[in-house]
């Protein structure tokens, strides 16, 4: 069984929890967000850092603790943390896409070659690849 729980560390030590089921997705319009991404690296992150704030205001309020417009943490403390932290970010974002799709980027992203090349398989050129793909798959999913 896949866990769908992650803390992480904001600004100053503090801890977050985050909760990464679909319903964090009902969340976007109200904060304003499309979790649409251009598909370059830098972008997929940004959106990441999104989808992270979501499934912390999803914790949030699925674990009682308040309602989404109580949240204490803005998104910028969110974008803040991946920035900080880029390869713990790298290794939060893989943490996201198998707790939201059951599968990690690699085999996502070799499921799409899979299908775009008539059942012949070939490996990501480049992690600049797999998050281009993670980022439409985003897009189509939410």
């Amino acid at each position: 069984m896949r866990t769908l729980r992650r803390k992480i560390q904001l600004k100053d030590g503090v801890e977050v929890e985050t909760l990464f089921t679909p319903h964090l997705f009902s969340y976007k319009d109200e904060k304003g967000l499309t979790l649409e991404t251009g598909g370059d690296a830098v972008q997929v992150m940004e959106t990441y850092a999104d989808i992270y704030y979501l499934a912390a205001i999803n914790a949030w309020e699925l674990d009682g603790k308040g309602t989404a417009e109580d949240f204490p943490y803005t998104r910028g403390d969110f974008h803040e943390y991946a920035a900080i932290n880029p390869k713990g970010f790298g290794k939060d974002v893989d943490f996201a896409v198998v707790a939201l799709t059951g599968k990690t980027a690699k085999e996502l992203v070799g499921q799409q070659e899979k299908s775009e090349n008539s059942g012949t398989s070939e490996a990501p050129e480049s992690k600049k690849k797999v998050f281009r793909w993670i980022g439409r798959l985003l897009k189509r999913s939410s």
